[in-house]
């Protein structure tokens, strides 16, 4: 136990002094901890926005080539059936001129 005030304050301050300093240090700590993995988030979020970007230009490409395939088979399936219409026209003249 302390006789002189002096040196119980002084021994007090001390470590009230410290205890300051460690809490000091502990929130910095931890606000630098968090400082860190907030940018690892937004880094992460970053990276995965990139590769949203890129596949979502992938697939749009390959919509688009998929698109043109289908035109050029509608345009294909209509000439054949034309030629199928004219195809008919002419099998009919003949079986009618056979009858």
């Amino acid at each position: 136990m302390c006789t002189h005030n002096s040196k119980c304050i002084s021994s007090y301050s001390l470590l009230s002094a410290t205890r300051k300093t460690k809490l000091k240090r502990g929130r910095k700590q931890t606000y630098l901890r968090i400082h860190k993995l907030n940018r690892a988030n937004k880094l992460i979020e970053e990276k995965m926005k990139r590769e949203m970007e890129v596949k979502n230009m992938k697939l749009y490409m390959e919509n688009m080539n998929i698109f043109k395939e289908n035109e050029k088979l509608r345009k294909k399936a209509s000439q054949l059936h034309q030629e199928n219409l004219v195809l008919l026209s002419e099998l009919e003249k003949k079986l009618s001129h056979v009858q």
